[in-house]
């Protein structure tokens, strides 16, 4: 019985609220877990008060779960027990009332300066492979892009005599590239870059076709391992890293926005002032690789 209650909501966020297969994993998990922390205390879920539930987040806390598991599961049971009170099988919902914690967030992970220049001066080698990830790296730290951006460029988004990309998403924006960046690109796409079936999207697999997010997440990893072993970098790590060595040197934060393509509707207005020149004269001025 109990079984089908959950498989019903599970049935229910999959068809009304089209979550993602982990996100109904981790309902799942947490729901299941508070099902068991029930039987071991004697209460049934449809006899649960608020004070249950309030004793059953403090026994995680002194199980040591972080801040954020505890405010996930509270979300997860809000909504099996919102979807128990709709659909009448309670009288109550004891999660009602309850407020969510707010989560510290914590700022995201960068790289130092030096840190960049270690895994820029790694010898990548002047094979297909090493010529491409040199590329790849370079651009991801010199533009500050996203890696559904960078892996979404075409040939033509790229202006190596001038030095830009062009990134063409609900917004145009051209973002500078210094000379390292140039450097590599253009011995990667004279020397390395063979496409298959006239693929023009700029950063390839070895099998000449488009290059996928999780293929740009292993080979930054694979580099920054050497560097520092453990420690996490994704593409969004360069992109943070971006942006503060350019703001700690100087930059200005409307110019650095502007290329990262952050736009609120308090700067709007300010942003559109920035001339595609300043943007220029920012970048050859604070970015450590320009």
């Amino acid at each position: 019985m109990l079984n089908n209650v959950v498989g019903e909501f599970l049935d229910f966020l999959k068809k009304n609220k089209k979550l993602s297969k982990n996100t109904l994993e981790s309902y799942n998990r947490d729901i299941n877990q508070f099902l068991n922390y029930l039987e071991e205390i004697g209460v049934e879920y449809y006899n649960v008060k608020k004070s249950t539930i309030l004793n059953y987040l403090y026994y995680l806390k002194k199980k040591g779960k972080s801040q954020a598991t505890v405010s996930r599961n509270l979300s997860s049971l809000k909504a099996f027990y919102h979807y128990l009170f709709m659909k009448k099988k309670i009288e109550e919902d004891p999660t009602y009332m309850i407020i969510t914690p707010k989560v510290e967030k914590k700022p995201p992970a960068t790289l130092t300066v030096e840190q960049v220049d270690m895994l820029l001066s790694i010898d990548f080698g002047d094979d297909e492979k090493g010529l491409r990830d040199k590329a790849l790296i370079e651009l991801l730290y010199a533009t500050g892009l996203k890696v559904s951006e960078v892996i979404s460029l075409k040939l033509e988004d790229v202006n190596l005599s001038y030095g830009y990309v062009v990134i063409r998403s609900n917004k145009e924006r051209v973002i500078p590239i210094g000379s390292h960046a140039i450097d590599a690109l253009k011995n990667y796409i004279e020397k390395a870059r063979k496409a298959k079936n006239g693929e023009n999207t700029l950063f390839l697999n070895l099998r000449g076709e488009k290059l996928t997010r999780q293929g740009c997440w292993k080979i930054i990893r694979e580099y920054t391992d050497k560097i520092n072993p453990g420690f996490s970098v994704t593409p969004n790590t360069l992109r943070q890293s971006f942006a503060q060595h350019m703001l700690q040197n100087g930059a200005d934060i409307r110019a650095v926005q502007e290329m990262l393509g952050y736009q609120t509707d308090l700067n709007t207005n300010l942003l559109s002032l920035i001339s595609k020149s300043k943007i220029k004269e920012v970048y050859n001025k604070f970015h450590p690789r320009a």
